[in-house]
């Protein structure tokens, strides 16, 4: 197969992730797409730096069985902790979701907040990521362990889950306007995010490492060249009795043809 034609490679910690594959979806809809979803062993925020780096290869060498272009670590944890492990031993391209979502809030003015995992807020990547393109920026970081959770259990629209969002966003300075949705479960939040926090910029990372994989394609790695759909493949390593409901909410179609895979 000519490397333009084979698939894009996508993994997450869960199926949160699947709200990358959306955005892909909608801006490269030509393109192929594998997907995997580690949900037996979701969340990977809690995981030590070692086991999420473990995590990420054993996905990498999963989806290197579909002889990919590119790889997309759907994750932010994956991507704040094992995205070097897996750029050392990939023979393609792999791209996280943190640097995109750095580059964007880099060209914001005002102080920045980050909510992610515990993880990936503990590493400071997203910190590392953004002073490098802007040295004074003002960052506030914040862990909110309980919405992948939340999010896993389709809690999309609940007071309970406006209480605990109002409850983590309510330790942000009010000055903050821009927020980095630092883990690719949150978008499935945003309702509920933004009844606690209007008139606030959310930076969807999913939506800018779709824009971030887009350049890469015009480069060396090339566009699918079918005009149909591009077909897209779903791996799991478990599934859950709501996850056909949960994953379509995610995804925004529907989802057939999913695969069990062991890790």
């Amino acid at each position: 197969m000519n490397r333009p034609d084979r698939p894009i490679g996508v993994f997450d910690s869960g199926v949160g992730g699947l709200t990358v594959v959306r955005a892909l979806r909608r801006l490269l809809p030509g393109e192929a797409i594998v997907y995997l979803g580690d949900t037996a062993r979701v969340p990977y925020g809690s995981k030590s730096p070692e086991t999420v780096a473990r995590y990420a290869l054993q996905a990498g060498e999963i989806l290197q069985r579909f002889d990919p272009k590119l790889l997309v670590i759907a994750c932010n944890t994956a991507s704040a902790l094992g995205l070097g492990a897996l750029q050392a031993v990939s023979p393609c391209p792999v791209l996280g979701v943190i640097e995109p979502g750095a580059e964007a809030a880099a060209t914001v003015s005002g102080p920045i907040g980050v909510i992610g995992t515990m993880a990936t807020v503990q590493s400071g990547a997203y910190e590392t990521a953004i002073r490098r393109r802007k040295p004074d920026a003002v960052i506030h970081s914040l862990a909110c362990p309980l919405l992948v959770a939340l999010a896993e259990e389709g809690w999309l629209d609940d007071p309970i889950t406006d209480s605990v969002c109002r409850r983590y966003l309510n330790q942000l300075p009010f000055e903050v306007k821009t927020l980095i949705l630092g883990c690719t479960h949150y978008p499935l939040l945003l309702p509920a995010l933004t009844r606690v926090r209007p008139d606030t910029t959310w930076i969807d990372s999913g939506e800018v490492t779709a824009r971030s994989v887009d350049r890469l394609l015009q480069g060396s790695l090339g566009f699918r060249t079918a005009s149909a759909q591009g077909p897209l493949k779903i791996l799991l390593t478990d599934a859950g009795s709501r996850l056909k409901e949960i994953g379509e909410r995610c995804l925004g179609e529907t989802l057939d043809g999913v695969e069990l895979v062991g890790m």
